[in-house]
């Protein structure tokens, strides 16, 4: 949640004051990247509490769509290529490993609360 949610209110701030230079790319993804994994904070909800949301397959379908989202945005992707131009390419795949790792729970989670 803390990847996810915590961060949101601020880029939406800088989005709109205009202090992020981003493309219009980058800020796409960015949202839609932070909205899709919201949805999965639903079943990482349901599998700490025991309650069930939705139905499997649905959770089965999330979890594919988002393992393939990130493994394929490690090579293509306007948010990395923004942050290698910003910091560099070593900075940047430090980066892009640190949040697959720290998204790893919640694709366990979904996996384990699907099956």
């Amino acid at each position: 949640m803390a990847l996810i949610v915590l961060p949101l209110p601020f880029k939406i701030y800088e989005y709109a004051t205009g202090k992020d230079k981003s493309s219009i790319g980058v800020k796409i993804e960015e949202m839609s990247n932070a909205l899709f994994m919201a949805v999965g904070l639903i079943a990482f909800y349901g599998y700490l509490n025991d309650q069930v949301y939705l139905f499997p397959s649905f959770w089965i379908t999330w979890l594919v769509i988002s393992v393939i989202w990130s493994v394929s945005a490690m090579f293509w992707s306007p948010k990395l290529t923004y942050a290698t131009e910003v910091m560099g390419k070593t900075k940047m795949r430090i980066f892009a490993g640190i949040g697959l790792v720290l998204y790893s729970p919640l694709f366990l989670a979904v996996y384990f609360y699907a099956i």
